[in-house]
């Protein structure tokens, strides 16, 4: 799923790398020209910031299409029509979520393209495809082999909220239990520059050498190299997707 950054999103990234590239210029280097050589990676930060994003707004977008699959089985159990049972579930989730939401937004795109002759099987797979959300074109596949051979689909729907809804019940539980270790583990994240700043503060003068010759200048770039890496390798462990 693309995403794209508001201006209010660009200004709030742009000032929190700013600080950040201040603030481990001046803990790292004690040298605000250093500032100069974090710029590059402004970019790569907004990656992350962009992809974080994303993935917020394809988890939310997953539990609402989920919702709307049970408003689509409930339709189809009483014998409305796929078509009209996805028009339906695009009502019911204007209900819930709003006029202006994404998974409101998705349905009334599928809905108008099934009215203009499109099948309801390709505006599903277009649909998953646009998104790049796993469970829409799982489903999307299992509705167009259910329908194309004449099986139940309200039955075939409604196994597959199930088993969705499962899945996401396992990933929220694993969240759960791991989420004060990734408490934990920023709380670790901040302890270094803390350290690092409270000994330039009280102490300048113990870490000095550290500063303004090569030896340290080195030695503080592996510091900052390993501690990136490992606020980085300790996010993707704790990146729970089933």
């Amino acid at each position: 799923m693309k995403y794209k950054m508001e201006t209010r999103e660009w200004l709030v990234s742009t000032a929190a790398y700013i600080i950040i590239s201040v603030s481990f210029a001046w803990l790292f280097y004690d040298s605000m020209a250093a500032c100069l050589a974090f710029a590059p990676f402004f970019l790569l930060f907004i990656k992350a910031v962009k992809s974080y994003a994303a993935n917020r707004k394809k988890e939310q977008l997953t539990d609402e299409f989920i919702r709307s699959l049970a408003s689509v089985s409930t339709s189809l159990a009483a014998g409305i029509s796929a078509e009209n049972a996805f028009v339906m579930a695009g009502a019911d989730m204007e209900k819930m979520y709003g006029a202006k939401s994404r998974i409101v937004n998705e349905l009334n795109m599928i809905n108008s393209r099934v009215r203009t002759g499109t099948r309801l099987n390709d505006a599903l797979f277009d649909f998953a495809k646009r998104t790049g959300i796993s469970e829409i074109y799982d489903f999307a596949v299992v509705f167009s082999v259910a329908s194309e051979n004449g099986a139940d689909c309200s039955s075939v729907i409604s196994n597959c909220t199930r088993i969705m809804e499962a899945k996401r019940q396992a990933e929220t539980e694993a969240r759960v239990l791991i989420r004060s270790k990734q408490y934990e583990q920023r709380v670790m994240c901040i302890i270094l520059p803390g350290i690092l700043a409270y000994l330039r503060i009280s102490s300048g003068s113990f870490i000095d050498v550290l500063y303004h010759n090569p030896l340290g200048i080195m030695i503080m770039s592996m510091c900052l190299f390993v501690y990136v890496l490992a606020v980085y390798l300790a996010e993707k462990i704790g990146d729970v997707r089933l």
